[in-house]
């Protein structure tokens, strides 16, 4: 019972504070959120998958336009009914925080994260808008709650999994190899009996073969309708290219900006054709680049997927200082819990998953939001720890307090902070 009271609260706490936020921010869609949009009405509109000129489209992963449709198609044509219904879906996910947090660390942990998540600037940001992060985040906190859960084989569960990880992928073509993470941990917990590999395999099997079935269905599609397999989507050599050649040779989270090579690519309207044209140029990119300027292009996707200013949202305007705060007592918080032989290694093994995914794309704030709520996880724990390991707490909490303060200043003064990074990177020879 007492579970079930903080959880509603911790949810009713959430919900509020995204409503609240969502009534004070009503805007108008753009840019990728209008091709989400128009997918979801062709949809409704029983077209198919189709792209804006109704030619059948595997640009973007189906799932998000699905949901779209799906709400649109209960509530009407209103975008604020799409982020209510994210708001209650960011909600369940914070919810989900508590519940790893307790699973892997102690309830006073549990708590600061439900609590911290519930004001986390980057998950209120994103709940009003039609992007894939909030629905993929919730689909990816169930998937690894359910996994910080197994204790044995059991072919349900894995079914389950295997279920949710093709979901995750339809969603966002960066999940395809999440479910990699759930035979890693059974590995790990699985007592080393007679028949342990034997369970294993079988749960494997099952997970793989309902992983698989998902993403059958969506790349037979792909190929009645370009000839070729595609198993996801068809903008990944765009990704790739990106990350490669940003915009103005240093901005990975915005598109090719005064590129020929990219204005090329975009005028192809066979979208296979020019998504091979993006991979060969990505590709010739990388040959043509010495070693000095591939480490430096890795180190700015780097520096942006783990920076604190997110250009696709607030197009570089503000310091999201909770993340700020957060960060250094994550890292507290995994050497505490090191020390302390509690069971990370899956939340761990899903940070580096999303972190090495800029060894080939384009690493940004945005795309690091799946994983941010591991990363609160960790931090409210570095928080417990450091305060719950001295006599005189309260000086600790002050502590704490002020250095939040600290961060907070940080946001408001936002734009100036701003200019000295980049001068900073100037004189390092980064921008």
């Amino acid at each position: 019972m007492k579970k079930f009271l903080i959880l509603l609260f911790i949810f009713a706490l959430a919900f509020s504070i995204r409503f609240a936020y969502l009534s004070a921010n009503q805007r108008q869609i753009e840019s990728d959120e209008c091709l989400y949009d128009s997918l979801a009405i062709k949809l409704i509109e029983l077209k198919g998958y189709v792209g804006s000129e109704g030619v059948p489209t595997s640009n973007r992963p189906p799932l998000y336009a699905v949901f779209l449709a799906l709400v649109y198609t209960i509530c009407g044509h209103d975008y604020f009914a799409v982020c209510l219904v994210q708001a209650f879906l960011g909600s369940l996910a914070v919810c989900f925080f508590y519940l790893i947090a307790e699973k892997i660390f102690n309830e006073p942990t549990a708590i600061l994260t439900g609590i911290f998540s519930s004001f986390y600037m980057g998950y209120v940001f994103y709940t009003n808008f039609l992007l894939t992060e909030t629905f993929f985040s919730f689909i990816l906190a169930a998937i690894i709650l359910i996994i910080v859960n197994i204790k044995q084989s059991n072919v349900i569960r894995f079914s389950l999994l295997g279920l949710l990880c093709g979901l995750l992928t339809l969603t966002k073509s960066s999940g395809f190899f999440v479910f990699l993470i759930a035979p890693v941990a059974l590995w790990v917990k699985t007592k080393r009996e007679k028949d342990f590999l034997k369970k294993i395999f079988s749960s494997s099997l099952a997970l793989l073969l309902c992983f698989g079935l998902v993403i059958l269905s969506w790349t037979v599609r792909n190929y009645k309708v370009h000839g070729k397999i595609i198993p996801i989507s068809t903008n990944g050599g765009l990704n790739m290219y990106q990350a490669v050649r940003p915009a103005y040779g240093k901005i990975p989270e915005m598109g090719p900006r005064g590129d020929s090579i990219a204005e090329k690519g975009f005028v192809i309207s066979n979208e296979t054709e020019r998504n091979d044209y993006f991979f060969n140029m990505a590709l010739q990119a990388y040959r043509e680049d010495g070693l000095a300027r591939i480490l430096k292009s890795f180190i700015i996707r780097f520096l942006f997927f783990w920076g604190a200013i997110d250009w696709n949202v607030t197009e570089g305007d503000i310091i999201n200082y909770h993340y700020v705060f957060i960060l250094p007592f994550a890292l507290l918080g995994t050497i505490f819990s090191f020390k302390n032989r509690k069971e990370i290694f899956v939340i761990l093994l899903v940070i580096l998953y999303f972190t090495s995914l800029i060894l080939l794309f384009q690493g940004c704030a945005r795309f690091r939001m799946p994983i941010d709520g591991y990363i609160i996880i960790l931090g409210c724990y570095g928080i417990y720890e450091l305060i719950n390991r001295q006599r005189e707490k309260i000086y600790l909490v002050a502590l704490v307090g002020i250095y939040f303060f600290f961060t907070y200043m940080l946001y408001r003064h936002s734009l100036y902070i701003k200019y000295f990074i980049k001068s900073v990177m100037e004189k390092i020879g980064l921008w």
